[in-house]
């Protein structure tokens, strides 16, 4: 999690310089009223955060007002129900990591949303790695993945990790256990926020979330990044080690982004997806997506479409590998 003065810090750095081009965008044709961008987990977590330097972009530029409304619950699943039965006029958003859509309908046997068919892909905005980190739940003499892997086998009833149920951050630490024959037992979190906060209170021994929520807690010292789960070193951490380099083949980095319900027509998709593009790019919110651990990744509706789809069956087949399917 990153603490609200940080929240608040990140926000007012990334959007201050905003102000001028949304006054210049008056002159254009009318815009929308208000839309509303919807967030499956609590304020304070990464994919908050990017969800209200998205708004705040879209204010101005794509609709007179822009607010983000969190519907916490499910891990995500309320939020994107929320929005499947939302209006189809470009007022309503989903702001979501790639999970409750491209893992969800592989572990649970019904949902109230087809991820395929009731969203249309607007834009992506992000890719962050995740990280393995452990807080003072763990002795500090546990300074690196193998120094862990020991740790857990000496401590299996304390030997935990953070997630939210049916995430990727969830799916990384169930393969991490498995290939490195580890007892590293998951404690489910309605998202990474609350979860950071349990690491570092010590509930809980280790976390893996995206690398926005503990970047600013690793600087402090307050965690220790043990790995992550890109594919090479993210230039955020270029001293920390991949689980794939420590010689477990776990991958996970997705996509975050908007959707909209289907239907929506296709001007607004792209009125929209042109707005979010202009966002990302202005330096003071490209810096602070930086700060953050947030690699930007702009692509057209179609290229998110495409994108969208593949994760769906890049986790269809990764699920069906763990044999995991979630409780109703």
């Amino acid at each position: 999690m990153i603490d609200r003065r940080s929240t608040l810090r990140l926000l007012a750095a990334g959007t201050a310089a905003l102000a001028v081009p949304a006054l210049r965008a008056q002159g254009q044709p009318p815009m929308l009223k208000q839309v509303t961008v919807v967030v499956g987990f609590p304020a304070g977590g990464a994919t908050d955060i990017v969800a209200r330097l998205v708004a705040e972009g879209m204010r101005g530029r794509y609709a007179e007002t822009a607010i983000v409304e969190n519907r916490p619950g499910g891990s995500g699943r309320v939020a994107a129900q929320y929005v499947k039965n939302g209006p189809a006029d470009g007022s309503l958003m989903l702001f979501t990591p790639a999970f409750p859509l491209a893992i969800f309908p592989h572990i649970y046997k019904s949902l109230p949303y087809d991820p395929l068919q009731d969203f249309v892909p607007v834009a992506t905005t992000g890719k962050s790695p995740m990280g393995l980190s452990v807080g003072p739940g763990v002795p500090a003499s546990v300074r690196t993945l193998q120094d862990f892997i020991a740790w857990t086998k000496q401590n299996p009833d304390r030997a935990t990790f953070g997630a939210p149920l049916g995430g990727g951050q969830h799916f990384a630490g169930v393969m991490l256990a498995e290939r490195a024959g580890i007892p590293l037992r998951m404690v489910p979190y309605k998202g990474g926020a609350p979860s950071v906060t349990d690491v570092l209170g010590g509930h809980i021994a280790s976390v893996i979330t995206p690398l926005a929520e503990v970047l600013p807690h690793v600087r402090d010292g307050k965690l220790r990044l043990l790995a992550t789960t890109s594919a090479t070193r993210t230039r955020f951490t270029p001293e920390v080690p991949t689980l794939r380099e420590a010689g477990f083949d776990v991958v996970f980095q997705d996509w975050s982004g908007l959707v909209a319900p289907a239907r929506t027509p296709r001007e607004l998709v792209a009125r929209a997806n042109a707005v979010v593009a202009e966002t990302l790019r202005s330096a003071p919110v490209a810096a602070t997506l930086e700060k953050t651990g947030v690699d930007v990744d702009l692509n057209s509706p179609q290229d998110f479409a495409n994108i969208y789809r593949a994760a769906w069956e890049r986790y269809r087949d990764v699920v069906k590998k763990t044999g995991f399917t979630a409780d109703e």
